[in-house]
């Protein structure tokens, strides 16, 4: 049999596609291996969800002025749980506080300015007692944990140590049957100081109050925490890295925020095999020249503008539409240090708050939103600024604030005045605010249309209140909610 000759032209085209799978095959082979060098920052995992409870004490003694810093013990211990609150993120917090009995002041919320804005304002004041029961404070701060939940349970446990009522040693019993974790932050110096105040008998001496180191750290041990002296400079950092070990399960060093390991450089070989795996395609069809160039444009261009932004956007909204809200939180926190994906996150942010129930978060991170495009061209990311002012106008419905509702929807109809659902709603707004002037002249007319009004808005508007159809822009900007 005579052996077909192919002509040159044909001849170096096989050879080159011969060359590019051979190449695709070896990029293959690498990207199985996962390569890895150069140094880089160790992604975070959040494994689980963190709930905290910040359990204080504020009985007298804590009053007592005997930190270096020159502040009281209550000043110290409150300064060491708001940095913690502000460092920690995608957790819920919690505060407690106690003197001769315990008492939960802020159930556990994703709202964390909520639970630091009581920090502020808390004093010894803010309960009467004699005497300190740390017992009743832990047992407190317990009640605010769900009875399941796959969340780490942690109390912050602030206190010196004092107590002259109850039994901790019960308290630490049941934290240990319910997996309770406890980190001890002990305030007050060993040595101890007077304590004023105090209406004594004729001849009684001052009594002196020292801090319990012992008593706090049994506590922690015994519950698997551990125990932080609150005079250091660096309590807070401690604190702040403890929790992010107990909510991410890495061993992480107090002298750094973030571990380091070997770059990971497996996407860069399987974009290299997919390119040459195309060319090698293209060039069999006769079109290296022109068509070949314009894949390899086209994949660069692709992978390229898939910055780690925005897969963390496509994280974020793959775990939210899974109804998993805790895990969803974590990567839109992680977006919001990438320039480009920064709204969409606090947006994210806002509409996954929203579906936990916590609808001021969910307004506070829709301003965010806002504010960021304000330096970006109007003509900008359109819907998502549609979305921004329409969900801002159904939480101020749903609280009874139409005028804001109203306000809103006019804002999102300036953006785009198409929108049938943001018409209806205005109206509905305008009508309930005619309605309200007639409450007092009409009430039982008054309360059945506003039911009415309700009820429809409920059936009409629900499907779009948590994402609706998003469109895309003329130009894409973002991921599709």
């Amino acid at each position: 049999m005579k052996k077909i000759q192919l002509p040159p032209y044909l001849q170096k085209k096989v050879l080159l596609s011969n060359i590019l799978f051979f190449l695709f095959f070896v990029f293959s082979i690498i990207a199985l291996i996962n390569p890895k060098w150069g140094t880089d920052y160790a992604a975070v995992e959040f494994r689980r969800g963190l709930d905290t409870v910040f359990a204080i004490d504020i009985s007298r003694s804590m009053d007592i002025r005997d930190i270096q810093s020159g502040g009281s013990r209550l000043e110290r211990g409150l300064s060491i749980a708001k940095e913690a609150a502000l460092a920690v993120p995608g957790g819920r917090f919690a505060a407690a506080i106690g003197r001769s009995r315990g008492y939960l002041s802020v159930p556990l919320t994703y709202d964390n300015e909520a639970v630091i804005n009581f920090l502020e304002s808390l004093d010894t004041s803010a309960m009467t007692g004699r005497s300190t029961n740390l017992q009743s404070l832990v047992e407190a701060a317990a009640d605010a944990f769900q009875t399941a939940g796959a969340a780490r349970r942690v109390i912050v446990l602030i206190s010196d140590g004092e107590a002259h009522f109850g039994i901790l040693r019960n308290a630490l019993n049941q934290c240990i049957k319910d997996e309770i974790t406890i980190i001890a932050v002990g305030v007050g110096s060993d040595e101890g100081r007077e304590v004023d105040g105090i209406e004594l008998a004729a001849g009684a001496a001052i009594p002196i109050s020292r801090r319990d180191s012992a008593s706090l750290r049994m506590a922690a041990e015994r519950t698997g925490g551990i125990y932080i002296d609150g005079n250091r400079e660096d309590a807070a950092s401690h604190l702040r890295v403890q929790l992010l070990q107990l909510i991410q399960g890495q061993n992480f060093s107090p002298d750094s925020e973030r571990q380091t390991e070997p770059k990971q450089r497996r996407s860069l070989f399987v974009i290299l095999a997919i390119i040459a795996y195309g060319l090698s395609k293209f060039v069999t069809a006769g079109c290296l020249r022109g068509k070949t160039t314009a894949a390899a444009i086209i994949f660069i261009l692709l992978f390229s503008s898939c910055t780690e932004g925005k897969l963390l956007l496509i994280e974020a909204n793959y775990l939210y539409s899974r109804g998993r809200y805790d895990e969803a939180a974590v990567p839109y926190l992680k977006a919001l240090e990438h320039e480009d994906a920064a709204p969409y996150a606090e947006y994210g942010l806002g509409i996954t708050y929203y579906s936990m129930d916590e609808e001021q978060a969910a307004l506070n991170y829709y301003t965010n939103s806002q504010e960021r495009l304000k330096n970006i061209s109007a003509a900008e990311h359109r819907e998502l600024r549609y979305r921004i002012h329409y969900n801002t106008g159904i939480i101020n419905f749903e609280a009874g604030d139409y005028n804001a509702a109203a306000a809103a929807f006019k804002e999102a109809l300036k953006i785009d005045s198409s929108k049938i659902d943001a018409k209806r709603n205005l109206e509905i707004s305008l009508m309930s605010i005619a309605g309200d002037s007639s409450r007092e002249r009409q009430p039982e007319i008054y309360n059945e249309t506003k039911e009415i009004l309700f009820e429809y808005a409920r059936q009409q508007e629900q499907p779009y209140w948590q994402s609706g159809e998003w469109q895309a822009d003329e130009k894409f900007d973002g991921p599709d909610y």
